[in-house]
């Protein structure tokens, strides 16, 4: 896919690397609504973009959106608005946002004046794993009806593949990110929509702080520029589908879909599936 005058929205645009993205892809010639919850300075970063990069043939390149994105009408909002700014429907739906919890599994523990357990709070997952989800449908709804071949890349982490103590909820989030991507990636071979993912090590942003700094540290910061990079090469390679980019502080690589001990095992499994399928839609017909 091109980028050139291609409509392309990201959540979470406003800080790290989604402003790094949104900036990089209006350098390429793309339409970018980035969204974000406060509007001043959305709307400033707005002003900032356009007046960097306008074009000849457009004066307004960006978008702000001020998006509460665990609400279904405030995302839904996003493909009118490009249809009245850009003139024409999305084509590409990048999920960056996220917020990190900070509770503990062992001492993460209140009780109540009757000494009974308080529950917790689960926003984390609201916001990173289900708001993600709805995105993911909205966004394969649109290209549906639209009829074109739309592209959504999505967010997980480092902490996609391990567990983080400190951060339970974050890590299952982005576990989740994976798994719902994955699932997602079926679609392409009967609706050309393909749904990857970027799963970046530690990156200098204003959510690496604390302890997670110091393990960022030891294991070694991600560039910016390849970080970035593996967004614009999931845009542009219509050949990834299902995927996952893992980037790295040495390197960035797709990951295996299955462990090699069971890559054999699973096409068998999947065959032996597809033919107990077929057969029981024929038996099914055949009683009709």
């Amino acid at each position: 896919m091109y980028l050139q005058e291609k409509v392309i929205v990201i959540y979470g645009g406003t800080s790290g690397i989604g402003l790094e993205l949104s900036e990089t892809l209006l350098s390429l010639g793309a339409y970018v609504i980035f969204l974000g919850t406060k509007k001043e300075k959305g709307k400033a970063l707005e002003a900032e973009l356009n007046n960097k990069y306008r074009s000849d043939k457009k004066n307004q390149m960006a978008l702000f959106h001020q998006c509460d994105i665990t609400d279904w009408g405030s995302q839904e909002a996003i493909y009118s608005l490009s249809t009245e700014t850009f003139d024409q429907s999305v084509d590409v739906v990048i999920v960056i946002a996220g917020i990190l919890d900070s509770s503990n599994l062992m001492n993460d523990i209140e009780l109540d004046n009757d000494n009974m357990l308080v529950d917790g709070t689960y926003r984390t997952l609201e916001v990173n794993l289900t708001a993600a989800a709805k995105a993911n449908r909205l966004a394969i709804q649109h290209f549906l009806r639209n009829n074109k071949p739309g592209c959504v890349i999505n967010t997980s982490s480092i902490y996609g593949y391990v567990g983080a103590p400190l951060a339970p909820l974050y890590a299952a989030s982005k576990h989740g990110i994976i798994g719902l991507s994955k699932s997602y990636g079926t679609l392409f071979r009967s609706t050309g929509i393909r749904v990857n993912v970027v799963a970046p090590h530690f990156v200098d942003t204003p959510m690496v702080t604390g302890p997670s700094k110091a393990v960022a540290k030891a294991l070694g910061m991600v560039p910016m520029s390849r970080c970035i990079d593996a967004y614009i090469q999931l845009i542009e390679n219509d050949l990834l589908e299902g995927d996952v980019l893992v980037v790295t502080s040495e390197k960035t690589y797709i990951e295996q879909r299955y462990p090699d001990s069971t890559s054999e095992r699973l096409d068998h499994l999947c065959s032996e599936r597809k033919r107990q399928f077929r057969e029981q839609i024929h038996e099914y017909f055949l009683r009709r």
